[in-house]
């Protein structure tokens, strides 16, 4: 059965992350999986994994002559190409299943793909904001969305129950599955893990500091000003507070123009495109994860399974909180409470993990038996 995922990229966001999983991990006895990416960031080790394990990708950017071309002309061009491509690539592959993820199902719409083909389409954003109908292009990937339901009965994956309701109620459907977003929980061991020590050395993050620590893209929603400013007001209570960001993203350069213009340039480290995950959570003392809104937040699951104190906005679904280790905060609270209530925090002698639910093995069993129909 031949699976093609379909994204914009393979950048090292949670969606990008999840397919890779799905790529490496479904059964190639059953499955044959091809992904279908718009753009091609070079730089991803996402994309030298996937070709190492000669897992077929294509890039729709690789046969547009006109890619890099910025003027209005060739963006009209190129905007019309990738429909065009994209249509020709899915009709050339002919999947079995088509399995789409972010705001893409205006592209599947164009493309009508072959009678029969099964749709999945996973929903990673919270979804009155995925589907903003204040938006034109949020609201005409929603009708694209509604059109894919009725034409091809195109089922929702959803991250957690709130979603599933939410997703059946705009949709007026009943076919949304629940699916975690797994992680191999194998690599979040302690025991395997560089101690905090090591990573601090390897880094160059000096061994007596204060580590708050955050590992998201640089976006908007997931609120690094606010962050920062937090982190300013804990570093103004101890000299030695350190901010360690893991990411990459359209705000990264205005986040360390507002950390320079705090004068915080010795005391923060940004790394990009990092696989090593595991160990830079073992370099920090709390996690502070204060995102607008999250989808779900897979970075939480993570940081948990390192014993990491986490503190986190309301905007966080409550499915991503597995342990006892999580302190819920209000962002009409100023960054100076937030400071305050990291600064005072007391780690229990018992940190309880109940992780289940959220080991990539079982994702992967069960999303098989959503490809084979049998849930």
């Amino acid at each position: 059965m031949k699976i093609m995922h379909v994204i914009h990229g393979l950048n090292m966001g949670g969606a990008e992350t999840l397919i890779k999983e799905y790529a490496m991990n479904l059964n190639k006895e059953l499955f044959d999986v091809v992904i279908l990416c718009f753009d091609h960031f070079k730089d991803s080790p996402y994309e030298k994994i996937l070709e190492k394990n000669r897992i077929k990708v294509i890039y729709v950017c690789d046969y547009m002559k006109f890619y890099n071309k910025k003027s209005l002309i060739f963006k009209i061009i190129n905007h019309m190409q990738k429909y065009v491509l994209i249509r020709k690539f899915i009709h050339k592959e002919t999947p079995d299943i088509l399995h789409t993820h972010l705001s893409i199902n205006k592209y599947i719409k164009f493309a009508r793909p072959k009678k029969g083909t099964k749709i999945f389409h996973t929903v990673h954003s919270e979804p009155q904001r995925l589907w903003n109908f204040n938006n034109k292009k949020s609201y005409r990937d929603f009708l694209s969305a509604k059109w894919l339901l009725k034409k091809y009965n195109m089922r929702f994956i959803v991250l957690h129950s709130k979603m599933q309701k939410e997703i059946n109620s705009m949709f007026k459907t009943e076919n949304a599955i629940i699916l975690n977003n797994g992680i191999d929980l194998s690599k979040y061991n302690k025991k395997i893990c560089m101690n905090k020590n090591e990573v601090r050395s390897e880094l160059g993050i000096p061994q007596e500091s204060f580590v708050l620590g955050h590992v998201g893209r640089f976006s908007k929603v997931k609120n690094h000003e606010f962050l920062v400013n937090v982190f300013n007001e804990v570093y103004k209570k101890n000299s030695n507070g350190f901010l360690l960001l893991v990411g990459d993203g359209s705000e990264k350069e205005k986040i360390k123009n507002l950390l320079h213009s705090l004068n915080l340039d010795n005391h923060y480290l940004i790394l990009s495109n990092r696989e090593d995950i595991p160990n830079l959570l073992n370099a920090m003392d709390y996690f502070v994860f204060p995102s607008i809104c999250e989808g779900l937040g897979i970075s939480l699951i993570e940081a948990q399974e390192m014993d990491i104190p986490c503190f986190i906005s309301e905007g966080v679904p409550e499915a991503t909180i597995i342990s006892n280790i999580v302190t819920t905060l209000s962002l009409e609270l100023c960054p100076n409470e937030w400071a305050k209530k990291i600064l005072s925090y007391k780690i229990p002698q018992l940190i309880e993990l109940n992780d289940s639910e959220w080991d990539i093995k079982e994702t992967i069993k069960k999303l098989e038996k959503i490809y084979l129909n049998e849930l």
